[in-house]
């Protein structure tokens, strides 16, 4: 994860979604963002009645529409059996449980 940025100086990572920040004021004003006490992700809703404006049209894809989509899931370890060793076996050992999604 060290070389996914330029900073060359110490990095600080968050340990809830893993991503680097190049100072410690930085890593502490993203933390109340990223994840509630209960371990789901922090939503923050637009206030009613707001707009939000598009204004880097020269980024904009040649295409009449295109829609992205994003899941996120943690895996779990979970308890199973050996399977027998003379015959090949495919043995279940992490659960995925969601907990994110965009559209």
């Amino acid at each position: 994860m060290y070389n996914f940025t330029n900073h060359k100086e110490t990095k600080h990572f968050c340990m809830c979604c893993l991503h680097c920040f190049s100072s410690k004021t930085l890593l502490e004003r993203h933390s109340p963002d990223c994840f509630a006490l209960n371990g789901t992700q922090a939503i923050d809703m637009p206030a009613k009645g707001s707009k939000i404006y598009f204004k880097n049209h020269h980024r904009m894809q040649p295409v009449p529409f295109v829609i992205y989509a994003d899941f996120e899931a943690l895996t779990e370890k979970i308890d199973s059996c050996q399977p027998p060793k003379e015959k090949s076996a495919t043995s279940t050992y992490q659960r995925h449980r969601a907990c994110g999604y965009g559209y």
